[in-house]
C-alpha cells in the first residue's frame, strides 16, 4: 500500500475491507461512507471511473444531492460507446513517473469523444463545477491503469493534493482485490459471482448447470446427448475461462446454481 499518513483513512480501509470480504458489496459499503470520503477530501462530489469489460463504468459517485448522477442521465452518452481505450487517451497523457494528478477545469477535457463542446459545457455549468483533480489508480504492479478517481470542487477553495491522494490511495486499496485483469472487469463482491454467466457459450452454460447441480459427466453427457471426450473438453474451456482448476472453485466463482 502506498503511503497513507490519516490514521482514520487506515482505519477505514481496513473497516471497509472486513465488510467486503464477509460479502458486502462494494458499492453499498461506499456510498454508506459518503460524508467521510467528502469531509476527508473536502470535494462536493467524488466520481471513481473504472475499467470494465473494455468500457468505462460509472457506478461510484459519491455525492449528498445525486447532481451529478442526474445530470450524466441528462446529458447522456452512448454507453455502448464509452470505451475505456479513448477515455484513457483523454486521460493518461498527463500521468507519468513524476505528475499522479491532473487539474480539470471543463469536462471536455474528459469526456472528449463522447459529447460536444457545447454539451460538456453545458454539463460543467450545470455542476457549477470550479475545478476538479483527476487521479489514476493501478494495478498491484503499479503500471497499469484500473481507473480514475475525480474529486469536483464547486466553490474556490484551497485543494489538498496529500489528502486527495490518500482518499484515491484508499479507493485503490479496496478496489485492487477484486479486478480481474484476465477479463479486464471489476467484481462488486469478494465472492466473484457470475450468475448470467456471460463468459460462456450455450453450450457451455447448459453443462455448467448439470455439472453444479450435481450430476456426474456420464449423466450430463447422456443427458445432452454428447460425447464423454467432447464434455471434457467443454469443461477444459470452461475452467479456463474462469481461471479455477476444479468444479468446487468454478461453483465458487459462479455460486448461483445449487
Amino acid at each position: 500500500m502506498e503511503s497513507i499518513e490519516d490514521n482514520q483513512i487506515l482505519h477505514k480501509i481496513i473497516e471497509l475491507q472486513s465488510c467486503i470480504i464477509q460479502g458486502r458489496s462494494v458499492k453499498t459499503m461506499l456510498h454508506q461512507n459518503i460524508n467521510f470520503y467528502l469531509e476527508k477530501s473536502s470535494a462536493d462530489i467524488i466520481t471513481v471511473y473504472m475499467h470494465k469489460d473494455e468500457h468505462v463504468n460509472v457506478d461510484y459517485v459519491l455525492e449528498r444531492h445525486r447532481h451529478f448522477a442526474h445530470l450524466l442521465k441528462k446529458y447522456i452518452f452512448d454507453k455502448k460507446n464509452f470505451k475505456w481505450e479513448k477515455f484513457v487517451e483523454n486521460c493518461d497523457k498527463h500521468f507519468d513517473s513524476k505528475i499522479k494528478h491532473d487539474s480539470i477545469t471543463e469536462l471536455y477535457q474528459i469526456f472528449r469523444g463522447f459529447l460536444s463542446k457545447k454539451d460538456s459545457a453545458a454539463f460543467t455549468n450545470e455542476l457549477k463545477m470550479k475545478n476538479a483533480i483527476m487521479m489514476p489508480m493501478y494495478a498491484y504492479d503499479n503500471h497499469e491503469i484500473i481507473g480514475y478517481v475525480c474529486f469536483v470542487f464547486q466553490s474556490d477553495v484551497e485543494v489538498d493534493i496529500k489528502r486527495l491522494d490518500d482518499v484515491k490511495v484508499s479507493f485503490q486499496t479496496i478496489l485492487q482485490p477484486l479486478y480481474d485483469r484476465d477479463h479486464c472487469t471489476f467484481f462488486t463482491k469478494c465472492v466473484r459471482i457470475d450468475e448470467d454467466m456471460k463468459l460462456l457459450t450455450s453450450q457451455e452454460k447448459k453443462i455448467v448447470r448439470k455439472v453444479l447441480e450435481g450430476l456426474s459427466y456420464p449423466e450430463v453427457s447422456d443427458i445432452l446427448g454428447i460425447s464423454i471426450n467432447t464434455l471434457k473438453t467443454h469443461m477444459k474451456n470452461i475452467f479456463n475461462k474462469y481461471n479455477v482448476n476444479s468444479k468446487i472453485e468454478l461453483y465458487n466463482k459462479l455460486n448461483a446454481y445449487i
